[in-house]
């Protein structure tokens, strides 16, 4: 039975309760319930009300296991992603899936290394910059330096993991840190390069930072989001979500 501290918010508590009996999650395997638990009790019950007004994430329910996820496909999603908002993201993804087949599972490093690299950047409306990205995600595919096996791997480290990707032409710490997020399901991820999640922080805790119009700066404020975040280890990925939120933006994936 799940044990629902006193205090917390009604809609917070039935979440919870409906969130008990979800499997576990990620190559980490965690409960939904616990993060959700966390963020909303911690730094004082900062965010609950942001809790009880969203609920959890969808993506968590996409799949039951994440080794059914192919990393190849997962990774193309996110270089399509790169820079752009949720709609255009969808669209350009849908161009991108039929210039290589029928669906999604056409989506190969193969199927992309046989295709010529302009015909497919001008049917899908990549930017050179991503055409290049994919295909040398393709070619590290091909080569053996990527695989399902090797990004499925549960005792690679994060930060491993982000230098196998980040080796990828094209695939910075964002793209590392959205597939860490929503593919493999991590729960502490902190994506700080993400505009979107430092311009939450910047609402929910009202911070000013050394950018643009009082923006919290990537480099220049690290010590002081950092600090702010802190209280939601182990489950940054799921506060970051909540930034999202607190903007009314989608997230990446949304």
């Amino acid at each position: 039975m799940a044990i629902v501290a006193r205090g917390v918010e009604p809609r917070v508590a039935k979440l919870l309760k409906e969130l008990e009996a979800r499997p576990l999650v990620g190559v980490q395997q965690f409960k939904l319930s616990d993060a959700v638990r966390h963020i909303a009790s911690a730094d004082g019950g900062r965010l609950q009300a942001l809790v009880a007004q969203c609920g959890a994430p969808d993506f968590y329910h996409d799949v039951a296991t994440t080794e059914k996820r192919d990393t190849f496909q997962s990774l193309c999603r996110i270089i399509v992603g790169q820079q752009l908002a949720g709609a255009a993201v969808k669209a350009i993804w849908a161009k991108f899936i039929a210039a290589l087949g029928d669906d999604v599972t056409a989506i190969t490093p193969a199927a992309v290394l046989a295709e010529d690299l302009e015909t497919m950047r001008k049917s899908a409306g990549l930017s050179n910059a991503k055409a290049r990205a994919i295909a040398d995600l393709a070619a590290h595919y091909s080569r053996g330096e990527l695989s399902d096996a090797i990004l499925l791997d549960s005792s690679l480290s994060a930060a491993d993991l982000t230098a196998k990707l980040t080796a990828v032409k094209g695939v910075g710490p964002w793209s590392a840190n959205m597939y860490q997020m929503f593919s493999l399901h991590l729960p502490d991820v902190f994506p700080t390069g993400d505009l979107g999640v430092r311009n939450g922080i910047a609402k929910v805790f009202k911070l000013k930072g050394a950018g643009k119009s009082g923006q919290l700066d990537e480099k220049k404020d690290k010590e002081k989001f950092e600090a702010a975040f802190a209280p939601y280890k182990p489950y940054r990925s799921l506060a970051s979500w909540y930034m999202w939120r607190a903007l009314e933006t989608p997230s990446f994936m949304e």
